[in-house]
């Protein structure tokens, strides 16, 4: 494909943040949320002179407060007040329910989800995709089927515009995507941000439900606390015999870095968390020192590390050159991963097909990367 050609599938050239800068002149804008995700809307509103008139949440939230000096309505209140509005939604969620009352306001009214990396960067826009064109279409040549092809060009619009649209027909169920993997009897699985151990057992249930029989785990969790919880997990499902686990975070060397330590699923290295309260030492290693795989093994690596995938990939440069594993590695923390980490792991290794799957979640999260030797 022609880099034209590319170019012309990125059809949003209007940036979320642009266009409601200019809406806001004819309806008015409303934010659907609190918490975090809206502290970084009204942060990025105020400094792009857009008005945000109102704030809602669901009903069962709100009772009388106020949020960053709003006072937080229904949305029942909401349609009183105004003819016509657009709504700006403020959160993330997998759940069913909330994701068929996002799609039911997206039918009724205006509304847009921005989709913020989770650390520390710009939001996308078309100039950024322009910027890394070259770097985003060996990305795209690399995907092996048209369904991670259609994906991919989906997200980068989505990305730009905040249209949930995009993301409507895409996604696919998490068997679904597994199944891309052909994994086969006496896997080596090695989860690396392992979390509480609900990424092990939900592939515990895939295997069990195909007849594949799992050897051995291995898992890394960087957060005491999140490790406590994983271990006391693994113990109660019976799984003692077959795993091995690391309070140990995954890096391209061996080190201490920062952690900022929130004990959940976010919980994330970051420079700036020496200076903060939460931080705590945390040691890091490449898995090429740490992780030992038996000759003739059926491997599969999941990364799921906050932000450090690039980093914990390359730590992990002779394990790929060496046993070409399988590997599940998610691409929505950055911005850059969608075409930085497929073009890393080509690199590294060059016989992997390559496949991008997205799976329920509003904005555009739980957006994987399934790579498969030839």
């Amino acid at each position: 494909m022609s880099t034209i050609n590319f170019i012309n599938k990125i059809t949003e050239k209007t940036s979320v943040w642009e266009y409601l800068f200019n809406l806001q002149n004819r309806k008015p804008i409303v934010l659907y949320g609190m918490g975090n995700g809206a502290d970084k809307i009204l942060n990025l509103c105020a400094e792009k002179n857009i008005k945000i008139t109102d704030i809602f949440a669901s009903d069962e939230f709100v009772r009388g407060h106020s949020f960053r000096g709003y006072e937080v309505k229904k949305l029942s209140e909401i349609k009183t007040l105004y003819k016509d509005f657009c709504i700006m939604t403020a959160f993330a969620t997998r759940e069913n329910s909330m994701i068929e009352k996002i799609q039911k306001l997206c039918e009724d009214y205006e509304l847009y989800s921005p989709n913020f990396p989770l650390f520390g960067e710009e939001y996308p826009d078309y100039g950024f995709f322009r910027e890394n064109i070259a770097d985003a279409e060996n990305a795209y040549n690399l995907l092996s089927d048209d369904i991670s092809k259609e994906n991919y060009i989906n997200i980068i619009n989505f990305m730009i515009s905040g249209r949930l649209g995009y993301l409507k027909n895409i996604e696919s169920a998490k068997h679904d995507a597994l199944d891309l993997l052909d994994l086969r009897d006496n896997l080596h699985y090695v989860d690396v941000g392992a979390y509480n151990g609900d990424t092990v057992f939900e592939l515990s249930d895939y295997l069990y439900s195909k007849n594949i029989n799992i050897k051995k785990i291995t898992a890394f969790e960087p957060d005491k606390k999140n490790f406590a919880k994983l271990e006391k997990n693994l113990k109660e499902r019976n799984l003692s015999d077959k795993y091995e686990i690391y309070n140990l975070g995954a890096w391209s060397e061996e080190k201490i870095l920062y952690f900022d330590s929130k004990s959940g699923r976010n919980a994330n290295f970051d420079d700036n968390a020496v200076n903060s309260k939460k931080s705590v030492e945390v040691c890091v290693n490449r898995l090429d020192n740490v992780l030992h795989i038996a000759q003739n093994s059926e491997v599969l690596i999941k990364y799921d590390v906050e932000g450090a995938e690039y980093e914990a990939l390359t730590g992990a440069k002779d394990i790929i050159k060496k046993y070409s594993p399988k590997l599940i590695v998610s691409l929505y923390h950055r911005n850059k991963d969608i075409f930085k980490l497929p073009l890393l792991i080509n690199d590294i290794n060059p016989n992997y097909k390559f496949y991008i799957r997205k799976h329920k979640y509003i904005p555009c999260w739980d957006l994987n990367l399934y790579a498969v030797p030839l």
